[in-house]
């Protein structure tokens, strides 16, 4: 939804769909409804190949907005980005709770961090999912670590999702 109503209200935005760690369907049905380009790792791929894809999107966006050009990167998901990272990167000694290595989270923050409007270019902007409430305390890690890194959250509440109350937006938990 977010970006399909993208492309519809903004025609001189480049979307960028960055998708890792995805079911296959999800990112061939992605690739048949959205108006913009889509860029897919899924699940059964490589971790080395979902963190390249991923990689190689933020390059190609940034060139892009040092031509001038506006783009907007949809990253689903960085959770599953780190979990990428984590198994990648070699191990750094050191080990969080879940097993999550600190090393794993900088290329992620390197990510965002790609996120700015230039005066002699054009504007680059990043929006991602996190996982939360999953049980995991890996993924809880994660959304610690990024929460209060944007200039936004927004929290999706799954019970309006199935009352089919949308947007699904938890309005006290979003900032």
């Amino acid at each position: 939804a977010i970006a399909n109503a993208t492309t519809a209200n903004y025609n001189d935005i480049h979307l960028m769909v960055c998708l890792i760690g995805e079911r296959p369907e999800e990112v061939t049905d992605m690739r048949r409804s959205v108006k913009g380009e889509v860029i897919g790792a899924t699940f059964d791929e490589a971790v080395e190949n979902q963190t390249r894809v991923a990689e190689l999107a933020l390059e190609r966006a940034k060139r892009m907005v040092e031509s001038g050009r506006d783009v907007f990167i949809l990253l689903d998901g960085i959770t599953r980005l780190i979990r990428a990272y984590n198994l990648a990167m070699p191990p750094s000694g050191r080990t969080l709770s879940g097993g999550l290595d600190p090393a794993a989270l900088y290329p992620a923050k390197r990510f965002f961090g790609a996120a700015r409007n230039m005066d002699e270019g054009g504007s680059l902007t990043i929006i991602a999912t996190c996982l939360i409430d999953t049980g995991s305390r890996m993924d809880e890690l994660i959304y610690e670590e990024f929460k209060g890194t944007g200039n936004m959250e927004l929290h999706l509440d799954r019970r309006l999702a199935e009352r089919r109350v949308f947007p699904a937006i938890n309005i006290q938990r979003s900032s």
